[in-house]
């Protein structure tokens, strides 16, 4: 496709990136380092995901230094293990978001971001892999940029090795990080072969007198990098012929064994391997003489290329621009001497002060070349707020990916009293809901010890801001807890995702008198909340009420016949739906919460179910008298309230209780299928099998992603003020339900088909998929599948712009004339 063509499909200045390229420059280094060397492309370079994942495929691993590369690695389809993760200053926050994701392997550049490193991975009870990272002496070679040698914020200095040598050890006795090897990159953008040879020897030297002096391991020696490779300006990436054997032999000498496999060299590179993949196609837009200059101004400037060269990561951008394919300036013009300016208010924005170039014309197309490293990923593209250039991947001449980076503006996420150990505090509990699990099923009977349990943990207060008591907890943290304990228990799983319903409600749109009474109770673990929504009157109907609240000198008196309370017998109070008065509409509904304490309660109605049987969803009849302040929300406009925490807690909450319990089936299924104890009839070998588990597991993995997807908006929405009443998000919410409720379902029918009648279909079976089955069953019937349908399919004619989960907003459609 030519530029022209390309331009006017996507736009100018446009990134153009050939992958083909980017294989061929990774084929042609491997041939010159070392025979088994390991390679690294350094994202810094350019983390566009396309020209990663052509790397990766070339044979590359990802050189990382923050959430976003890492982000990048991941979407180009790179194990985290095989990431290494570099860089001065890591905090904790980032170390944890890497090793929450899997990656294991890092470098570290003092013996404070060693601590920090063992310290992250105790805390996700793994063991980090380290490289240590030395500043060496002052080499001789020449370089675009010297790393070490001098006074450094990178690595640990050389001459201050016996200091800093026993520290090291004794991290390495306590564990949790183990220093595999050292890192030892000295010079970047080494154009010269003899320099770069003179230096990697010189380290190669260096680390073996680390080895044999001081004891330091040495199974991995990354020896970085410096391969050069223009910028901005034509020409060919620099040839190192005799690299290969002279490093070669200067490992044979001091390191015998490599060739035995008792050590990975690796080596870093990033300009070279992506520069010349890359070229800025920009349209001039003018051309004018000032006091005897020429002026050449493009729609590109250092927002889009080379701003970052004033920190020296960069040569000085000094781009020539040539004509971009046939038919474009340069044919007979007359060459002039001009300066190349971008279209910012700054003087500064200056591609190239005195450039030779055939003069162009208005609306001429031209590219600059060789910026595939260091090109928008060293721009300034926040800086006049312009949109970014869009970036378009090529392989074989086609265009692969179309993409344009969107910088947003969005709230800062305030930091919270620790959710993180929610999971652990979940597991922990584990064993008491599943212990009792099967007890509670057969006697129908409310899971007390489950409750204790819960009461005791601080999970009750998971949502509970940390400034009334609890845990500061988010939607994330919700839908993963909820999913360990319906490992265990379902019913129980689903008491304490209802309850955590209540609370949000609560959090979100109580009285500041009613949080202050309430929330530090729920969080001590004293008060777990019912919910009362259902009448006999309006069935299941959530927006409608017909009990009506009455005024009762400085309170309001509440009468309320529930048929369906879950944990109605043993709930500490109630938060209930009634009308708003005895003359208000039956839409007209207000939230009320109410202590046990208040009021007079009645058990009504037995429990005694297919499935759920441990919800205990007894009937209740209610009454009493509670303060004005106990009104949640506007009085009369539970919608409100519906929508911004009742409807998307339960839809989130239930769904991750039921993926909970599907996961869990099958796990039980496969420990079953891999025992030798598995049934004589079950053939692992068979085609049928296999493909049941994989239908199965489709299925989960479906349900797992919509309601990853559905937490991240609902939390976004949220987090930014949104609100949740818009078309789309609430028929993501209705679809998550429908969702995870049939297919759950589904899957714990597919693993009782797959056990057989003895092993699935029995209630004393060692594995409880009877149960499950039956559990799964309420989902559908759970707020029926049948009324979100028919909501969902009026959403549907609204929704003209057909918002999906996890696309991009687009505009509706204009309506017809």
């Amino acid at each position: 496709m030519t530029p022209s063509t390309l331009v006017e499909r996507y736009g100018s200045p446009l990134y153009v990136y050939d992958l083909d390229e980017a294989d061929r420059a990774a084929t042609a280094l491997r041939a010159q380092l070392p025979s088994g060397a390991t390679l690294f492309y350094s994202l810094k370079a350019n983390p566009h995901p396309e020209v990663v994942r052509a790397l990766r495929i070339a044979g590359c691993r990802a050189e990382i230094s923050s959430a976003g590369e890492l982000g990048a690695a991941l979407l180009a389809g790179h194990e985290p293990a095989t990431c290494l993760y570099t860089g001065p200053g890591k905090t904790d926050a980032e170390l944890a978001h890497a090793l929450e994701r899997g990656v294991t392997f890092f470098s570290a550049e003092s013996v404070t971001d060693l601590r920090r490193i063992a310290r992250a991975a105790q805390r996700q009870a793994v063991t980090a892999r380290c490289l240590l990272r030395v500043n060496g002496g002052a080499g001789t070679g020449t370089a675009g940029l010297r790393m070490t040698g001098t006074a450094s914020q990178f690595g640990l200095d050389l001459d201050a090795v016996d200091e800093w040598a026993p520290a090291v050890a004794g991290l390495l006795a306590e564990g949790h990080v183990e220093p595999v090897g050292l890192h030892m990159f000295a010079m970047t953008n080494a154009r010269d072969e003899d320099s770069l040879i003179q230096e990697l020897l010189t380290n190669i030297r260096t680390a073996a007198l680390l080895r044999d002096k001081h004891g330091l391991p040495v199974r991995v020696l990354d020896l970085g990098g410096g391969f050069a490779h223009p910028y901005a300006v034509p020409g060919d990436r620099p040839r190192y012929p005799r690299l290969r054997d002279a490093l070669e032999g200067g490992l044979d000498e001091h390191f015998a064994g490599r060739r035995d496999g008792d050590m990975e060299v690796a080596f870093e590179s990033g300009r070279h391997l992506s520069g010349a993949c890359g070229q800025l196609l920009t349209t001039v837009t003018d051309v004018k003489e000032s006091k005897g200059r020429t002026f050449v101004v493009l729609d590109a400037g250092v927002n889009t290329l080379g701003g970052l060269a004033g920190l020296r990561r960069l040569p000085p951008v000094r781009a020539q621009a040539v004509p971009a394919g046939s038919g474009q300036p340069g044919n007979g013009r007359e060459e002039r001497r001009v300066a190349l300016v971008g279209p910012l208010c700054t003087p500064s924005d200056t591609l190239a002060h005195d450039t030779a170039l055939p003069l162009p014309s208005p609306d001429d197309l031209l590219a600059i070349p060789n910026t595939g490293a260091y090109g928008l990923s060293a721009g300034l593209i926040g800086f006049l707020s312009r949109p970014a250039p869009g970036e378009v991947a090529l392989r074989g001449g086609d265009v692969v990916s179309a993409t344009r980076l969107d910088l947003r503006r969005g709230p800062v996420e305030v930091p919270r009293a620790r959710p993180v150990d929610a999971a652990e505090r979940a597991r922990a509990v584990l064993p008491v809901l599943a212990e009792h699990a099967r007890r509670v099923d057969a006697e129908a009977r409310f899971p007390s010890e489950s409750l204790a349990a819960l009461r005791g943990s601080g999970l009750m207060g998971l949502l509970v801001p940390a400034r009334y008591g609890g845990l500061g907890g988010g939607l994330a943290e919700l839908a993963e807890v909820a999913q360990i304990l319906a490992s265990g228990c379902l019913s129980s799983a689903m008491i304490w995702a209802m309850h955590c319903q209540q609370t949000d409600a609560v959090v979100r749109f109580g009285t500041e008198e009613l949080r202050a009474e309430l929330l530090p109770r729920i969080a001590a673990g004293t008060v777990y909340l019912g919910s009362i929504t259902s009448e006999k009157q309006t069935g299941g109907h959530l927006l409608t009420s017909a009990a009506p609240l009455r005024e009762d000198g400085d309170g309001l008196l509440v009468e309320r016949d529930a048929p369906i309370v879950t944990g109605g017998a043993v709930a500490d109070g109630f938060l209930m739906t009634m009308r708003d008065a005895p003359d208000a509409p039956a839409r007209a509904v207000t939230l009320v919460y109410a202590d046990r304490d208040r009021l007079d309660v009645e058990v009504s109605g037995d429990w005694n179910p297919l499935g759920m049987r441990g919800t205990h969803s007894v009937a209740l009849r209610l009454k009493g008298t509670v303060p004005a302040h106990s009104v949640v929300g506007e009085r009369g406009a539970f919608s409100r309230v519906a929508v911004g925490a009742f409807i998307p807690l339960g839809h989130i909450g239930w769904a991750a209780c039921w993926l909970g319990a599907a996961r869990q089936a099958l796990s039980e299924l496969l420990t079953v299928f891999r025992s030798p104890g598995r049934p004589s009839s079950t053939d692992l070998t068979s085609d049928l099998v296999a493909e049941r588990l994989a239908r199965i597991r489709i299925d989960l993995e479906t349900v797992s992603a919509y309601l990853r997807q559905c937490v991240e908006e609902v939390s976004r929405r949220r987090a930014e003020g949104d609100g949740l009443t818009g078309t789309s998000v609430q028929i993501h919410l209705n679809t998550l339900k429908v969702l995870a409720s049939e297919l759950t379902y589904r899957a714990a029918d597919q693993c009782v088909a797959l056990a057989g009648l003895g092993l699935g279909y029995r209630t004393d079976s060692p594995v409880p998929l009877e149960r499950h089955l039956r559990d799964l069953r309420s989902a559908a019937l759970n707020y029926s599948n049948d009324r979100l349908l028919t909501a969902t399919g009026t959403l549907c004619l609204v929704d003209r712009a057909v918002g999906l989960i996890g696309s991009a907003p687009r505009p509706a459609p204009a309506p017809h004339s």
